[in-house]
């Protein structure tokens, strides 16, 4: 068939014979399994949706869609940390549920979801609707409700489900417009947070790989195979050299295990199919680029959209500007490199569990006395395990990091899997694209772990990680059920009784209860979940706040926007987060620029984290000469002129 045949609108499937029609698989054949998990997901989703309180968090978030509300366009009008469409979204938020903190939190839970829906038409795709149903609940347990705070990366990986899912329908139907739709949602991600781009280019990778094996009935010509081989390994190999160069900038030895090796297995199995798996085809630049053409496409729409206001009024470039140089200013002043040895003792585990599976496996079909003598084991393995995870620091951390080095470590064994299974024939051209995006996607979307690649970051990849194991397991002929079961059984009962109900702020490190059980009582506080002393402190320093700042501006610095939201007052000068440019070089530039603005209360942030930069001695004596009258709490120091 030609490339215009196969992009045209017609339901076909590429199998190992060509092209054949096939049906579409029913989305959900078990409506009842089916609502009974979104029943329960949205239950745990809701209860968990007030938890897990990171101050600076919530208030960039705040700050920024109450800027939006106001009228002020990201970037031009004020520093934005991230592309800028999340603060145009909680502004919605703001305006239809109230401007306080639970809203952001609301519109979170209402994208989440259809989500749930599409983890669970997107493992219906590689096994059966039981088994979809436990992998969406798992993939809930480890996502949004550990960590409820409506960061962009959720809607990340929210667009990534979406477009994996629109990419395997794709495959199943070749019609054209699914492939634009997977653009469209790579788009409006990119517009959540600029690592949306790791989505678009699983994708790209993907859209390689699928021409390799594109059949054709029409001899190639040597000249242009040659050219696109070429073009191919160029394009492929500039891809690993700039994520290469990306991860230097902050890396160790299990940044290069961890996040490159994925994404260079991915690579390698485009050139190897190429030279080694695929077939002669004709017009392969025209079917890349068509296919190209149509993703990027619908990449292009969202994007153009929301870059229209800036384009009438001119704000282009100071877009721009602040989108590539502040977010990088900020995520390297924060990196946090992967552990060594939490990589080491999870890529040890891992292989020593495998090694078990095999060792315990059957050849045929399990009795059902084998399936009692392996499964009374594991049956208390389970609780044990729990046990020793809540009680002992490090079995806990052993346990984390062995479900963290699944991310990597599914995606090369697919990797393995699909390479060996094509040389025997024994997968479906279909099969294999399906395996290949899924692991493409997982692999790339990876990435959002770095340079920060602290606990709760492997969340906004969990999910996929879930979807990546369920795809390999679902192609194997006789998977290990027992083992797979009590896997994700432990899981489950990890995330849910240790994981999330443990402190944010321990997160993958030890078993640590809670503290976050007093609502914040302040009225933009949405009664969100905060520990004891934090709400003491809170009304503490609004009351000092209201006793002496006169007017609606302060300066709250470093790093604490929600002193901000929280309390009705403003920033006076573009960026809220510190002690901005807008001030000029020195100290005394900021004097002057404080007495130009008539403010007469600094609220100065002391609290002791990676992010939080001390204020400088000097900057801090001009301002105590300054505003001499001061006041402190665990966290703030407040000085006021009297």
């Amino acid at each position: 068939m030609s490339a215009i045949g196969e992009l045209s609108g017609t339901v076909t499937t590429i199998d190992n014979q060509g092209v054949r029609p096939q049906p579409a698989k029913s989305s959900f054949r078990g409506r009842p399994l089916f609502a009974l998990v979104m029943v329960l997901s949205t239950l745990y989703l809701a209860h968990e949706l007030r938890r897990s309180w990171i101050p600076a968090d919530d208030g960039v978030l705040a700050e920024s869609a109450e800027r939006v509300l106001h009228g002020s366009l990201p970037h031009r009008d004020y520093h934005e940390l991230y592309t800028g469409l999340l603060s145009y979204l909680n502004a919605v938020s703001f305006r239809v549920l109230g401007t306080n903190l639970a809203s952001m939190r609301y519109m979170l839970l209402l994208f989440c979801l259809p989500w749930v829906s599409t983890i669970y038409y997107v493992a219906s795709r590689f096994v059966s609707e039981p088994m979809a149903a436990a992998v969406t609940l798992l993939a809930v347990v480890w996502g949004p409700p550990n960590c409820a705070t409506p960061m962009p990366s959720w809607y990340n990986l929210f667009f990534a489900t979406f477009g994996l899912a629109a990419l395997l329908r794709y495959i199943e139907v070749q019609t054209r417009r699914w492939l634009v739709l997977a653009g469209i949602c790579g788009g409006i991600s990119f517009l959540f947070k600029m690592t949306g781009l790791y989505f678009v280019a699983g994708v790209l990778l993907f859209l390689a790989f699928r021409e390799t094996m594109r059949p054709s009935a029409e001899p190639s010509h040597y000249n242009r195979s040659v050219f696109y081989r070429i073009f191919l390994v160029l394009s492929v190999f500039s891809y690993e050299v700039l994520l290469l160069a990306l991860l230097r900038t902050q890396a160790n030895a299990a940044t290069y295990f961890y996040f490159w090796l994925p994404n260079c297995a991915m690579g390698a199995t485009i050139i190897w199919y190429e030279f080694y798996g695929g077939g002669q085809q004709n017009r392969r630049f025209f079917f890349l680029f068509c296919e190209l053409g149509l993703f990027g496409a619908g990449l292009a729409v969202p994007i153009a959209a929301f870059l229209t206001p800036y384009l009438l009024t001119g704000s282009l470039s100071p877009f721009l500007t602040d989108l590539l140089m502040q977010p990088k200013g900020m995520i390297m002043s924060g990196s946090f490199k992967p552990p060594e040895g939490w990589f080491l003792q999870g890529i040890v585990v891992n292989l020593l569990l495998i090694c078990v599976v095999l060792l315990t496996r059957s050849k045929t079909e399990s009795k059902l006395w084998e399936a009692i003598i392996l499964g009374l084991p594991v049956a208390l393995l389970i609780p044990a395990g729990l046990f020793l995870a809540q009680r002992a620091r490090v079995f806990y951390q052993l346990v984390w990091s062995t479900i963290w080095v699944l991310a990597p470590f599914v995606v090369v064994l697919g990797v393995r899997m699909l390479v060996r299974r094509s040389m025997l024939n024994r997968l479906e051209l279909a099969q294999r694209q399906r395996l290949f995006i899924t692991l493409s996607v997982t692999a790339a979307c990876s990435l959002i772990q770095f340079p920060f690649s602290d606990t709760y970051y492997f969340c906004f990849v969990a999910p996929l990680v879930l979807l990546s194991a369920t795809a390999v397991i679902g192609l194997m002929d006789q998977p290990p059920r027992l083992a797979v079961s009590g896997m994700m059984c432990f899981c489950f009962l990890y995330a849910v009784l240790e994981l999330t109900p443990g402190s944010i702020f321990h997160l993958g490190v030890e078993y640590t209860p809670d503290i976050q059980t007093v609502r914040l009582s302040l009225p933009r506080g949405g009664g969100l979940l905060v520990s004891a002393a934090t709400a003491h402190e809170y009304d503490q320093l609004g009351s000092l706040i209201r006793q002496h700042a006169r007017g609606e501006y302060i300066l709250a610095a470093p790093r604490c926007p929600d002193v901000y939201f929280l309390y009705s007052l403003r920033s006076p000068t573009r960026d809220f987060l510190g002690f901005s440019s807008d001030f000029g070089p020195g100290s005394g530039d900021v004097l002057r620029f404080l007495q130009a603005r008539q403010i007469n209360l600094v609220v100065l942030n002391h609290e002791d984290s990676i992010f939080v930069q001390p204020v400088p001695q000097d900057l801090h004596s001009v301002l105590e000469r300054e505003f001499p009258s001061h006041s402190e709490t665990e966290n703030f120091e407040v000085r006021w002129k009297p």
